[in-house]
Formats: C-alpha cells, sequence, structure tokens
C-alpha cells in the first residue's frame, strides 16, 4: 500500500480535487434529483466489495494490483465528495439560520409558543417579487414583517395552515383567536387563486392605513 502512496500520490491529488468538485455540485443537485442518493450509495457498495476482494486476495498478479490502485484513486474520490458537500451542508444551515433569525423579541414570543400548537412550515425567501401579505384582513405591515421574519412569504402558506399551527400563531402574535376569527387561511385561499376580496381591493385603493409600507 505504501508503494502505490508513493507511486500514485499525484493521481490520488487529482481524484481528490475531482471529488471536491463533484461533491459540491451533487450536492446542490440532490434537493431537485432525489435518485443521485441512491446512485451514491450504489457506489458505496461497490466500493465496499471491492475492499473485501482486495482484502481477501482473490483477484493475484496484476489484476489485484489494479484493483487496489483504483480502491485507492476511488477512496481519495470519496474523501473530496464527503468533505465538499459537507462544507456545501454547513454553509447552506448557516446561510438558512440566518434568514430566519429572529429579532430579540420573537425569540422569545417562539419560545412561548413552542408549547402551544406547532409552528407553521417555513421557506427560503423567494426571488422576484413576495405575495403582499397586506391584502390579508388583520395582517397589516408590522404583522407582514413578523410573518417575514418566520419565513411566511406566500398567501399559499397561510392557506395550508393546520388547526395547531393557526393557535401557534396566534400565541405567538398574542392575539387569541384573531387569525380564525378574520379567517386568514379563507382570504389566503382565494388570494392565492388570483381573486381579489373586496378588502384586497380596498388596500390595493390606498383605503387601508394599516396597510400602507
Amino acid at each position: 500500500m505504501s508503494y502505490l502512496l508513493e507511486q500514485y500520490w499525484g493521481w490520488m491529488l487529482l481524484a481528490l480535487i475531482l471529488g471536491l468538485l463533484v461533491g459540491w455540485i451533487t450536492s446542490q443537485a440532490a434537493r431537485q434529483y432525489h435518485w443521485i442518493a441512491g446512485w451514491l450509495n450504489v457506489t458505496l457498495w461497490v466500493f465496499a466489495v471491492g475492499v473485501i476482494v482486495a482484502l481477501l486476495k482473490w483477484l493475484p498478479g496484476r489484476a489485484g494490483f489494479w484493483l487496489e490502485t483504483a480502491l485507492l484513486l476511488f477512496a481519495a474520490y470519496l474523501v473530496g465528495c464527503w468533505f465538499s458537500a459537507w462544507i456545501h451542508a454547513r454553509l447552506a444551515a448557516d446561510a438558512a439560520s440566518s434568514s430566519t433569525d429572529l429579532r430579540p423579541g420573537a425569540r422569545a414570543a417562539a419560545t412561548d409558543a413552542a408549547g402551544v400548537g406547532s409552528r407553521p412550515l417555513i421557506m427560503e425567501k423567494p426571488t422576484g417579487t413576495l405575495d403582499n401579505l397586506k391584502l390579508i384582513s388583520g395582517v397589516g405591515h408590522k404583522n407582514e414583517a413578523v410573518l417575514h421574519e418566520l419565513g411566511i412569504y406566500r398567501f399559499s402558506q397561510i392557506a395550508q395552515w393546520t388547526e395547531p399551527q393557526v393557535h401557534w400563531i396566534e400565541h405567538y402574535f398574542s392575539f387569541p383567536g384573531r387569525v380564525e376569527r378574520e379567517d386568514w387561511r379563507g382570504q389566503a385561499r382565494v388570494l392565492a387563486q388570483g381573486i381579489e376580496t373586496e378588502f384586497a381591493k380596498r388596500v390595493r385603493r390606498g383605503e387601508v392605513d394599516t396597510s400602507e409600507d
């Protein structure tokens, strides 16, 4: 093995660099193409079988030599893939946490609401134009800003809230029963379909002070 390391260290370095590149690209594509994870599992199994064959010396002579060389290079490649994917995951986690950071008062409210219902699902801030949540009666400028802090940007998100999630939001905003009473979910369902409610039309005309930026 030491002989192989001395002879092929340059190729191992190239395999490591290639692994870094492939790991970075794959970790990005894996969010959209879930079959990639399956192929990675197959690759690891093939590598494991190759290691067993090499250790048991089932391939004698030159065939065994080339198998050990291939496994060594592939190991360097896998290390590069793993390290690059790990770095990418850490960066993505840091970006997600910073995008959903709450102001000090909001952190306290989130802690208080933790035992009431369940927090609604969040999403990363979309690119482009966001839904104007102020078109929902009861969601003024300040409430919209807080919803954004919670990772809620679309009418469709509000429309899909469950009862436990409604309770969580009501406790978070410290107005029990208001979301249900003002029917935020029902209004959001209509607005998500591109249909404007009477309240939304009033907001568009600038007749609602609390909805002004």
